[in-house]
């Protein structure tokens, strides 16, 4: 707006003052008069008859939408009050147009019609007459319109520009919308095709929104549960079948007994069934479910206005509410610099009051960059809704888990097959634990005992307890009877040690069968008759305590499986609260590609965990970055909670229908020397030899005759758990048991002189 046109302000004293007061009191008083007498005609009096007609002959139809725009105008003008530019020209201007427009609108209805209801007054013929003589008829109706446009944008600041990309963009959502739920129908529409063809029974399930999820792009549906009419769920070999439309009637979900496990005559769990989703607690319906529209709409006007301030041209061009955070993805103007949005981040954060912001810059697949803010209310995600998502029932996978929701409010979930091994990381109370928790359950609620066994080490002896005695433990250098959660350090390292010989044992096995991993055996197995091999599933919660106590061991074994281990069916969990590069070395980062950072207290161990920062801006309690190894980017997940009395329930539940169970040949290498069956190793002899002779052992000793130091340290660990040497507490020599390495020495002699008097 020019100077010219700006009211000129003079100091006045305080007559001048109250004068204004005057005119803005009057100038109210006659707009409400003016509402009085247009819409209460019957009452307007002389002075008003004399105006309302003046006014209604002069505008038409328009007079009704006057007094509106007066009173508009007003406290524009107010709100302005004390500034040098009110803008009253172009006040005036705006509203002159609207009413003009709507007139010659009027007229142009009025003459097409012939009914004289459609008045658009002097104003309005005048209009309609001069833009019909110039541009004819229609064109006279299409620059009435763009008038009324221009008035509209002029008076109210409207952005047509932003209105119609808003638009465009929900266009967009609605069509992808649309095209999720045709692909999810022809799916579902495929696998009950496939199903009635093979005779099997189909499970209608009833869908119903996940709390907290976006309303942007539903990528899935979970099925509701009635309190006291509880259908069985199918979690193993036949995904169910979801409605993709929510207000669609189903059928009443056929009630059945608990799926049982079918298996050959190999298998130890025949009859064993799978867990009761009712043992999980349902979602409260009345819980926080994600952020309100209004709060969405604060934090964008927000984050706009903060933009403009620094003098950055951007909008948000989309906003993604999750049960946590709520993503808001900002769209900048040609020319502006990302690194320029980047670095407000800090701004922004003191803008929205926000315990920390995590920026996108930009985001993949989109000309966006992304800012995660944390809701004023975080929503908790239970793990029951994400089992009973369509996405988890959908994967096929044995090591299928639940993740969490995503930032946008949908399900994720991770197959551990793929990955092959899994990173955890984070500070202390950050919910490594309880998503160790969810993992575990969420492998027990696909598989039977036959299927997955669980290797459990927890030094802190607290976290893994609860599974004490499940038929789903693992040791493979003990038989099944001694199975229990490994507490100690050094037995942890014997595990590890026993078990990279017997992913060797398998690795041999599978090449006599000529396949190249588990399930390629399993299915040679099932052809030939032959026993079939479980999955084995490794999971440490504390790597930081077993680092200190047996590096060695531990960091060389974990080494040899993270390498080798994911062809014959053994993936590892690895878990710690000390996120530094003494625990988490270079060998062991580099053959763990998928991670998941948990909320972390520096930029540093952030990037020790998934080599950049973001980590550190967590806000705590399952809020998680998982960097898979598809992924180009970490993923923000909020994981999901599962409570003590979820655990203690299902660890009952699987309890009551067996103890663990494995096949014996697996630890029966550990028993050679008490049963004096099999042969041994030629290191192992040579060894025992070397032992027997220089009266001592040691790392030293062996690696000289050897030639390296990780063989000298694996023969140490055989030693150890063999029983022919022990270290005791709070010393640093071993000790000696000559009589078993005699023993176990002339035995050998005796075997190998059986075979030559039988050639």
């Amino acid at each position: 707006m020019p100077r010219l046109f700006a009211p000129k302000t003079k100091k006045k004293d305080g007559g001048g003052g109250l004068s204004s007061i005057f005119w803005w009191l009057f100038s109210l008083s006659a707009n409400i008069w003016l509402f009085w007498i247009i819409l209460n005609p019957s009452q307007k009096g002389l002075f008003g008859d004399f105006i309302f007609s003046g006014l209604k002959n002069f505008f038409g139809l328009s007079v009704y939408i006057l007094p509106f725009l007066t009173l508009y105008g007003i406290i524009a003008l107010l709100l302005k009050l004390g500034k040098p530019n009110k803008g009253f020209i172009t006040l005036i201007f705006a509203i002159a147009s609207i009413l003009t427009a709507i007139s010659s609108i009027a007229e142009f209805v009025k003459i097409k019609t012939a009914n004289d209801f459609f008045n658009g007054g002097w104003i309005g013929y005048a209009a309609e007459s001069l833009l019909a003589k110039i541009f004819g008829s229609a064109g006279a109706l299409i620059f009435s319109l763009a008038f009324l446009l221009l008035g509209i944008q002029i008076a109210f600041r409207i952005s047509w520009v932003k209105f119609i990309s808003d638009f465009w963009e929900k266009i967009k959502i609605d069509y992808k919308q649309w095209s999720v739920a045709r692909d999810e129908l022809a799916a579902r529409t495929k696998i009950l095709k496939e199903k009635k063809q093979k005779k099997e029974k189909v499970y209608d399930i009833k869908p119903v929104d996940t709390p907290g999820s976006a309303p942007v792009i539903q990528t899935d549906n979970s099925t509701q549960i009635e309190k006291n009419k509880e259908p069985q769920k199918n979690y193993h070999n036949e995904p169910a079948v979801f409605s993709v439309f929510k207000n669609e009637k189903q059928p009443a979900p056929i009630k059945s007994e608990p799926k049982v496990k079918k298996s050959s005559e190999y298998d130890m769990f025949k009859n064993f069934k799978l867990p009761e989703i009712s043992l999980l607690n349902p979602p409260d319906k009345n819980a926080v479910s994600g952020p309100e529209q209004e709060e969405m709409q604060q934090a964008k006007t927000k984050l706009e206005e903060t933009l403009r301030n620094f003098e950055i041209e951007a909008y948000v061009s989309g906003v993604y509410p999750g049960p946590v955070i709520t993503r808001y993805e900002v769209t900048p103007s040609p020319g502006v610099k990302i690194s320029s949005i980047v670095s407000l981040s800090n701004d922004i954060a003191l803008a929205m009051r926000a315990q920390g912001i995590r920026v996108i810059a930009p985001i993949p697949g989109k000309a966006a960059i992304g800012f995660e803010i944390p809701n004023a209310k975080r929503a908790k995600v239970c793990l029951r809704e994400i089992l009973e998502s369509s996405k988890f029932n959908s994967s096929s996978g044995k090591l299928v888990f639940a993740l969490g929701k995503h930032a946008d409010g949908s399900p994720a979930t991770a197959n551990l097959e793929t990955m092959p091994h899994l990173l955890v990381a984070g500070a202390t109370g950050s919910g490594k634990s309880v998503f160790l928790q969810s993992l575990i359950l969420s492998i027990i609620y696909r598989n039977t005992p036959d299927e997955v066994k669980f290797l459990f080490i927890d030094p802190k002896r607290l976290e893994l307890t609860f599974y004490e005695g499940i038929p789903y433990l693992y040791d493979p250098k003990v038989t099944p009877d001694k199975v229990e959660v490994i507490t100690d350090a050094k037995e942890a390292a014997k595990s590890l040690v026993a078990l990279t010989r017997l992913m060797d044992s398998r690795y041999k096995k599978f090449e006599r069968a000529r396949v190249k991993n588990i399930s390629s055996y399993n299915k040679w197995a099932e052809q030939n008759n032959q026993p079939k091999e479980f999955y084995i599933v490794v999971v440490i919660d504390e790597l930081a305590d077993l680092m200190l106590q047996a590096k060695n061991v531990v960091e060389e074994n974990i080494q040899r499986l993270a390498q080798m281990a994911r062809a014959v069916g053994i993936h590892l969990v690895l878990a710690t609260q000390r996120p530094s590069v003494d625990v988490i070395t270079g060998v062991i980062k580099a053959n763990l590609p998928s991670r998941v950072a948990l909320q972390v207290s520096s930029k540093i161990d952030s990037r020790v965990i998934i080599d950049m920062p973001g980590a550190e801006s967590l806000i705590g309690r399952g809020d998680m970055l998982y960097l898979g190894i598809d992924l180009q980017k970490p993923e923000r997940i909020q994981g999901c909670y599962v409570g003590e009395d979820e655990i203690e329930k299902i660890a009952e539940f699987v309890k009551e229908q067996g103890a663990p169970n494995y096949p014996v040949e697996n630890a029966a290498e550990e028993a050679q020397f008490d049963t004096g069956k099999g042969g041994s190793s030629e290191e192992l002899t040579a060894a025992l030899k070397l032992v027997q002779e220089r009266k001592k052992v040691s790392q030293d000793l062996l690696k000289a005759h050897f030639g390296s130091s990780a063989r000298a340290t694996n023969i140490l660990s055989i030693l150890e758990v063999r029983g022919f040497i022990f270290k005791p507490e709070g010393t640093n020599r071993w000790q000696i048991f000559f009589d078993k390495i005699d023993d176990y020495l002339s035995k050998v002699e005796s075997q190998k002189s059986e075979v030559k008097e039988q050639k």
